[in-house]
């Protein structure tokens, strides 16, 4: 492990995908303590989705000065998709360093549609919307599980997408606030980044033909502008869960939603949930072992 960058000075922002991490990532990197990676995911520490990175260290991912940085930042959402990616906590504990975990949370129906309407671009993908890992990346409890045996408590923050939403700024200045760095800092603008977009018919058919292998060599700006085009000649609706299926995922979730309201304090009854806590517990503020 290189010295210039401290044993705790790393932040992860670790997911879930499709919560809003890269909006977070982008109001977070022009902070003039945070140093960002050379990618926002390089999923160092994934097994299965190195994003094509060649490092022989992981401090290679940033320019980081111990004089003027005090947390080194990625963002890769691999890191809370077990089981699909195991090991992922025991990998950064064995790597030496201690960081700041940011976890980002939604509505887990919601991250669900998001999430299976984004891989309907990848022709390959055949999972159906109520697929194990679908439903896995969306128990909270279950991911933040495979950290809190290595980590301690404190070095967890909980952020909910809905309030990164609707406000940005003071979402900042909670990371801020438990990062321990300036909290007046402001980005320049809160623009929420990589909303999915529902590819059309026509694009997933012409992908799967002989053009679509043809198109990586189309130059980027030409690409964008024919996806622009197809889509609006054939506009497709995202896939959204049947009542069927939304019963589905409420009844493999609502066991660890209780347990993850009752040690995080998050109320679940927002997502339509049944909570485990009582009115009376919850008027004292009882039932959360860790806060948000």
């Amino acid at each position: 492990m290189p010295e210039k960058i401290p044993q705790d000075g790393y932040l992860m922002i670790i997911g879930a995908m499709k919560c809003g991490t890269s909006s977070l990532y982008d109001y977070l990197q022009g902070h003039p303590q945070i140093c960002p990676a050379i990618t926002k995911e390089p999923e160092y520490f994934s097994s299965n989705q190195r994003h094509g990175l060649s490092l022989s260290d992981y401090s290679q991912l940033w320019e980081f000065d111990p004089g003027i940085h005090r947390f080194a930042m990625e963002a890769s959402t691999g890191y809370s998709k077990f089981p699909e990616e195991n090991g992922v906590p025991q990998r950064i504990h064995g790597h030496g360093i201690r960081p700041r975990f940011v976890y980002m949370v939604r509505n887990p129906f919601d991250r669900i549609v998001s999430h299976y309407n984004y891989m309907l671009r990848d022709v390959e993908f055949r999972a159906r919307i109520v697929d194990d890992h679908l439903i896995n990346t969306s128990n909270y409890y279950l991911q933040l599980s495979q950290y809190r045996h290595l980590f301690p408590a404190r070095d967890f923050l909980i952020v909910d997408f809905e309030e990164l939403t609707s406000a940005p700024a003071l979402v900042v200045r909670r990371v801020c606030d438990f990062l321990g760095i300036d909290e007046t800092y402001r980005p320049p603008t809160f623009e929420v980044r990589n909303q999915t977009r529902v590819q059309s018919l026509l694009e997933r058919a012409l992908k799967r033909s002989s053009l679509g292998r043809l198109s990586r060599h189309v130059p980027p700006t030409l690409r964008q502008r024919i996806q622009k085009l197809l889509a609006s000649m054939s506009p497709r609706r995202p896939r959204l869960l049947s009542p069927s299926e939304r019963a589905h995922v409420l009844e493999q979730l609502q066991p660890d939603m209780q347990k993850f309201e009752q040690e995080y304090g998050f109320d679940i009854r927002r997502w339509g949930f049944e909570s485990a806590i009582s009115n009376d517990a919850r008027a004292e503020g009882r039932g959360a072992t860790v806060q948000p």
